[in-house]
């Protein structure tokens, strides 16, 4: 599967129709899940869904849904349901992103990582947001019965979620850098 998920992130990277397809479901699906949070707190008492709170505490959770009306419930399956597509696209669109800038600019690490099938590692932040969705949609399911242990999976998935993310961005970020700085210095060489 690790195999599967690297060749797709090695063609995203490789054609830009593609990459371009990822973008736009990525930017497409992040809309969505913005505007339903728009439109959420006004059926959860002021809150926003699980998911867009950052600093959500598992003590919060059953006390929040108890707030939310039926619209609520309706409002976040739809948000859950664009939320197992959003981190899919994001996670591609980070990978392919940091596989195009190694391959141009640090192809011996590149080549070092696909040999090992690490590339889907830009993509870490998708499973835990998918596993923060399965544990938010358990909870909700099994209101009014509160298992304790549910919340914390939900908040620990959201917090390893972020890291991962953030950690993910961080490093394309600087790859594109070092891609774009590398490209400046070729091209100024050339006009001596």
């Amino acid at each position: 599967m690790l195999n599967r998920l690297q060749n797709l992130v090695i063609r995203v990277s490789q054609t830009w129709w593609l990459y371009l397809c990822v973008v736009l479901l990525f930017a497409g699906s992040l809309l969505s899940l913005l505007r339903i949070g728009e439109k959420f707190p006004s059926y959860a008492a002021g809150n926003q869904p699980f998911d867009l709170q950052n600093a959500l505490t598992p003590t919060e959770v059953y006390p929040q849904l108890a707030s939310w009306t039926e619209s609520a419930h309706q409002l976040y399956h739809a948000f859950t349901l664009i939320d197992y597509a959003f981190p899919f696209f994001a996670g591609l669109f980070i990978a392919a992103t940091a596989a195009f800038a190694m391959r141009v600019s640090l192809p011996t690490w590149y080549a070092a990582l696909t040999r090992r099938n690490l590339l889907p590692v830009f993509m870490f932040g998708t499973a835990f947001d998918w596993l923060e969705n399965i544990a938010a949609l358990g909870v909700i399911s099994l209101y009014p019965t509160e298992l304790r242990g549910l919340p914390i999976v939900l908040v620990l998935a959201k917090q390893l979620k972020l890291v991962c993310v953030l950690s993910a961005q961080a490093v394309t970020l600087l790859l594109l850098l070092y891609a774009a700085g590398n490209w400046l210095t070729a091209r100024l060489r050339l006009r001596r």
